[in-house]
């Protein structure tokens, strides 16, 4: 698993407003996609995928605000994802 973490801001910059995001909950991404804009007063920073995998959990939605040092999603490896699926379908 991996973590989208706002890592590195313009200096000066304590936080950034989530502008778009470029995957859905689910989706597969490959390592360096870029998955999220957040907008400071200096201008856009675009953050990538650290890892390949699926978009399993995003914590922030268009418009909210974000600290530096927050985890803004996570990525699991895609075997990870499909034996949670696989588990979850037999839990039914």
């Amino acid at each position: 698993m991996a973590e989208v973490t706002l890592t590195s801001l313009p200096e000066g910059m304590g936080e950034a407003t989530i502008h778009a995001w470029y995957f859905e909950e689910g989706d597969a991404v490959t390592k360096g996609d870029e998955i999220v804009e957040l907008v400071t007063d200096e201008g856009a920073v675009t953050l990538s995928a650290p890892a390949s995998g699926i978009l399993t959990e995003v914590y922030y939605d268009e418009g909210e605000s974000v600290a530096l040092g927050e985890v803004l999603c996570l990525i699991e490896d895609e075997d990870s994802s499909e034996e949670a699926l696989k588990e979850d379908e037999e839990d039914e």
